[in-house]
Order: C-alpha cells, then sequence, then structure tokens
C-alpha cells in the first residue's frame, strides 16, 4: 500500500512528501489534504495510508483513504514500521530527556521530541456489537489541542454509538409488491426474484435496473409500475453490498411515496435507513441523514409516521447532529 507524509502547519498550509499544498479559497487546509490523498487513491485504483502530523504540536494519526473520498483513522498497529530495524538508532544512544547540555535548539524528527512523554493512546470505545475501537495514537503535549485527532475520535464514537443502536440490515425484509400489476410484469418480477433466491444478484441487479429504465422511459418515474420496480432494484443493491445504489434508488421509491401520502413511505424510509446506516463517507452519511429526517418529519406531519419509528428517528438524529460539524 502506497504510503505518505503530511505535515500540517499552524498557518493553512500543508506538505505531502514535501510537495507544499495550497487550499483552494473557500477550502480547509485539512479538505485540501483529504482531496489530495483521495486523488492518490485514484490513480493507483487502491487505498493510500498517509502518516499525519497535524499542526505545530505535532500530532500524529494514521489515515486511510480510499478511491471513492472515504477515509478512516488506523489502529497503530497497523502502521508499517518508516525503516527497517537494523537502522534503528540504539535506544543507549538517545538522550535522556532531563541530560544536562543537551542543545535546545537540535533539529528534530517528525516523531515527537525525546523531551516529550511516551506517546499517549487515545480509545474510542465501540458499544457492544460494534466494530473494533478506532485508535489514534498522538504524541501527549498535543493531545488536547489536536484537533484532527478530536474530530476523528468524535466522528469514530458517534459512528460507533449509531450503528449499535440501529436494527440489522441484513434484517431488513424484501419489498412487498402490493401494487396490482399486469401479468407479464408480475412474471418478470417473479423471475428477478427467483434470480436473487438462486444467489444470481448481479444477474437481478442488471434485470431489474433494465426493467425500472423500460417503464420509466415509458410511462414515467412517479407510475406505479416504475415505482415498484425501482424498489425491487433498490433492495436488489442492498442484498449485494452496492450501498451508495441502494440509498439512491431507496430515498427516489421513499420520495415518491411520501409525495403521495402512500401508507408504505415509513417502510420505504427503514429500507433507506438501511442502506444508508452501511455508508462510510462522512458528507454522505449527512446529506442522505438529513433527506431521511425530513421525510420522516412530513410523515409525522401527515399522521403517517407509526409510533414505533420513533426510536429509530432518534437514532439517525444524533449520529447526524453529531458528524455534521466535522463535514
Amino acid at each position: 500500500m502506497t504510503r505518505f507524509d503530511v505535515y500540517i502547519s499552524g498557518d493553512g498550509l500543508a506538505e505531502i512528501d514535501g510537495h507544499t499544498l495550497v487550499p483552494e479559497p473557500g477550502q480547509s487546509v485539512h479538505e485540501a489534504v483529504l482531496d489530495r490523498l483521495q486523488g492518490y487513491a485514484e490513480e493507483r485504483d487502491g487505498a493510500v495510508v498517509a502518516t499525519v502530523y497535524d499542526g505545530p504540536g505535532a500530532a500524529r494519526f494514521l489515515l486511510e483513504v480510499l478511491p471513492d473520498g472515504s477515509s478512516g483513522v488506523l489502529e497503530p498497529e497497523e502502521e508499517a514500521p518508516a525503516e527497517p530495524a537494523a537502522e534503528a538508532p540504539a535506544p543507549a544512544e538517545a538522550p535522556a530527556p532531563a541530560e544536562a547540555g543537551a542543545d535546545p535548539g537540535a533539529p528534530t524528527g517528525p516523531v515527537a521530541p525525546a523531551a516529550a512523554d511516551a506517546p499517549a493512546t487515545v480509545v474510542v470505545p465501540a458499544p457492544a456489537g460494534a466494530d473494533a475501537p478506532a485508535t489514534v495514537v498522538v504524541p501527549a503535549p498535543a493531545a488536547a489541542t489536536a484537533s484532527a485527532v478530536a474530530t476523528a475520535v468524535a466522528r469514530a464514537r458517534a459512528t460507533a454509538a449509531a450503528r449499535a443502536e440501529m436494527p440489522d440490515p441484513a434484517a431488513v425484509a424484501a419489498p412487498a409488491v402490493t401494487t396490482q400489476l399486469p401479468a407479464d410484469l408480475a412474471e418478470h418480477i417473479a423471475r428477478i426474484n427467483a434470480s436473487a433466491s438462486d444467489g444470481r444478484l448481479d444477474e437481478a441487479f442488471d434485470d431489474a435496473t433494465a426493467l425500472r429504465e423500460s417503464l420509466t422511459g415509458s410511462m414515467g418515474a412517479e407510475h406505479p409500475y416504475a415505482v415498484e420496480a425501482r424498489a425491487v432494484e433498490a433492495y436488489l443493491a442492498h442484498l449485494r453490498g452496492d450501498h451508495r445504489e441502494a440509498i439512491v434508488l431507496a430515498l427516489a421509491v421513499a420520495r415518491i411515496r411520501c409525495g403521495a401520502g402512500d401508507g408504505r413511505a415509513p417502510a420505504e424510509v427503514a429500507r433507506a435507513a438501511a442502506a444508508w446506516q452501511q455508508l462510510d463517507d462522512d458528507r454522505a452519511v449527512v446529506a442522505h441523514g438529513r433527506e431521511l429526517l425530513h421525510m420522516w418529519a412530513m410523515l409525522d406531519r401527515g399522521g403517517l409516521l407509526p409510533p414505533g419509528y420513533a426510536a429509530l428517528v432518534g437514532q439517525v438524529r444524533r449520529q447526524v447532529d453529531a458528524l455534521e460539524a466535522y463535514v
């Protein structure tokens, strides 16, 4: 995996492997770094890892960035040593922190100076059933002031807590076809479902997409037949793990159902929330989460939101509110 060293100064500039990076107007230095790392990941068609030294205090953490722009903080044991062990200086040669006559102006490397305490480890505890806790390594003197580390910790805590409370996405039921369909269309959907049941998810998804496109082109996106086909397509995208596609499709179905005051709308919004739960891009989580909350508010005003949905709405709101300050 390709590795980079990122140094962020206190005056809004950054360096990536010695190359100066200047943010665009209106862009923060952290956004500029993420955009550049995403570009490197796209060029390599794979994840890249950066050791980020954030601010004059040299707060250090490991950041993995994927080609789609999603990112995450890595645990310290995932970091490969920067140099072979044989080349590292012997411990006896390292000056003691209180050594008399030490030159205070002597140059130091990017790792915390010898005068610093041992690195502090900040562990974000994940609730029971959630993924492993995210761990950030920070030199102790900078731990309290490292905004990027605080951001990573807050994001990890919010995501872990919300996902632990959310229902298991694997338990989401398939959409029930309640519209009276012509015999040929009902048979077509039955064939799609049979393909999915046999494990041919890609084939079933492609077939559902073609059907939805055909019905949308001939009848319009809001025609009941086209909406039924889109609901099947969204569920298949969810099953095959394409959560970005699944939520776009599911939200479109939910939006149409909500606008029509359809009694099936709450179930459609809940299916969209199951796909939303699996997103790993914070910006997408906030944007789509706000739309989920807006549709639930519409349903509530119209008296269509069942009482049992209050807990789910609260969980989504808490995660969106926690992340919104950092994106």
